[in-house]
């Protein structure tokens, strides 16, 4: 996605920014490359909303669109971008369950980052 009328210079950006930008009917591979050349070394995020987590019966996961999304952070650890990183950061958001007081591991989560050959890296946060 290319803008005809976009400065070339990336130092004239940073008083464009924050940004927000929207498209609903948008697919993958449609915006972020340029998304990405534009951040630079600068934090930044890409979030996918209104996805729904699959069936899969045989692991007794069920349908989940509720708590459904995926964040790709660049050059950050959080999305509050308090934690500068040098590496890209990938959140999967799924329900929360909490049994007896205590964070469980919610197993889709675990079963969405071994489709991609991932494990869960850490405690789910609030």
């Amino acid at each position: 996605m290319a803008g005809v009328d976009l400065p070339t210079d990336p130092a004239s950006y940073e008083s464009r920014l924050l940004v927000e930008f929207n498209p609903y009917d948008g697919t993958v591979g449609g915006i972020e490359d340029a998304f990405t050349a534009a951040i630079g070394l600068n934090s930044g995020e890409i979030n996918w909303r209104n996805l729904c987590w699959p069936d899969v019966p045989a692991q007794d996961l069920y349908r989940e669109c509720t708590h459904a999304e995926v964040t790709l952070l660049f050059n950050t650890h959080t999305r509050e971008f308090d934690e500068p990183a040098d590496v890209h950061t990938v959140l999967v958001h799924v329900r929360s369950v909490t049994i007896d007081g205590r964070q469980r591991t919610e197993p889709q989560a675990r079963w969405l980052a071994e489709r991609i050959g991932l494990t869960i890296l850490g405690p789910a946060r609030p």
